[in-house]
């Protein structure tokens, strides 16, 4: 985004004249050149004359709109409405521009994607009709598909409710679907944090019910309160380190260092599609590669082998090998001889 061009002067204008135009910005009714320098030494520490600064807004007025309101010593200046016609776009810029709106797009079927994706199509409708025609050229040009769930049953209101709570450290209480035991009860939890995979929003937090820390699917809570009750977030959580061991959503207690061989072109499409979700991939001059990753589940990184069949083999733990050895067994059980 181009801002602005000055004719003279170096960075030290470029600041000064940055912060002259937040003051304005601060201040509704209009400031006056006394005031402006008032505020410059106060929050800044910057001291100019009053020449300098009358100068600096004759020149910010060229680009920004800036207006005047009285005369003589009574002049002040307003800051009007920052127009986004005054943004001058990159080529880049505009293309950045087409590809967030097409990402949160993929989310519009969501109450809050639909909020953001009207946002952005807003934003957009306020730009020069030049830059329209060019994002349209984008469309013609460019697809970005859709390749994400949205979780639809969750509304902005339980979302704002669990934001409140975190942020007050005020324990909730929820009645959950539990899509393991098929079941609904009622939990009390101290909530950590929200986080959002593969399109599905989930709340982290400490589970009374169960006396750990646990994952909540928001779209299963069926109703939610905020208690009185309030809590401090466990000493032993690392927000970081919470994620680091789970191969998508699933979590366990242990760690387990997996490694896996893939050969042919299964070792070709996971080096293409799946190195991101390594600690370590090591290539072997005969073409296979070897998959390294610590992991506290099996279930998840489970289905994830056997769907490359016989180019992927469990090198170790061994209690991943007799997981994948005894669900072979139960599939080969399962064809029928024809």
């Amino acid at each position: 985004m181009k801002v602005l061009m000055m004719k003279n002067g170096g960075s030290t204008q470029i600041e000064r004249q940055w912060r002259i135009l937040s003051i304005l910005s601060w201040e509704n009714k209009g400031m006056s050149i006394n005031q402006i320098y008032s505020r410059l030494t106060k929050s800044f520490g910057e001291e100019v004359s009053l020449k300098t600064i009358k100068r600096d807004i004759d020149e910010l007025s060229l680009i920004f709109p800036i207006s005047e309101e009285g005369e003589g010593r009574g002049i002040k200046y307003k800051l009007e409405k920052y127009k986004i016609d005054n943004i001058i776009f990159s080529v880049y810029e505009l293309f950045s521009l087409y590809f967030i709106r097409e990402i949160i797009r993929k989310y519009a079927s969501s109450e809050l994607g639909e909020i953001a994706f009207k946002l952005i199509e807003r934003i957009i409708s306020f730009i020069p009709s030049l830059y329209n025609d060019y994002i349209d050229r984008l469309c013609k040009a460019f697809l970005i598909q859709k390749d994400i769930n949205t979780d639809i049953d969750v509304k902005v209101d339980d979302l704002k409710i669990i934001e409140e709570a975190i942020l007050d450290k005020k324990r909730i209480k929820i009645r959950y679907y539990s899509f393991t035991s098929d079941s609904v009860s009622d939990r009390e939890v101290d909530p950590y944090m929200i986080y959002m995979r593969n399109g599905y929003y989930y709340l982290t937090g400490f589970c009374k019910m169960h006396n750990e820390i646990r994952d909540f699917r928001i779209s299963r809570i069926k109703d939610i309160k905020i208690l009185t009750d309030t809590f401090e977030i466990s000493h032993s959580f690392d927000r970081v380190k919470y994620y680091m061991y789970s191969w998508d959503v699933l979590k366990g207690d242990k760690k387990y260092l997996v490694k896996i061989k893939f050969i042919g072109n299964a070792a070709r499409l996971v080096k293409e599609f799946d190195r991101c979700r390594a600690d370590e991939i090591i290539e072997k001059d005969d073409g296979s590669l070897l998959f390294i990753k610590t992991i506290s589940q099996f279930d998840e990184i489970k289905r994830w082998i056997l769907g490359y069949g016989s180019e992927a083999e469990v090198i170790e733990p061994i209690e991943l090998k007799d997981i994948i050895k005894k669900e072979i067994i139960k599939m080969a059980g399962k064809i029928k001889e024809i």
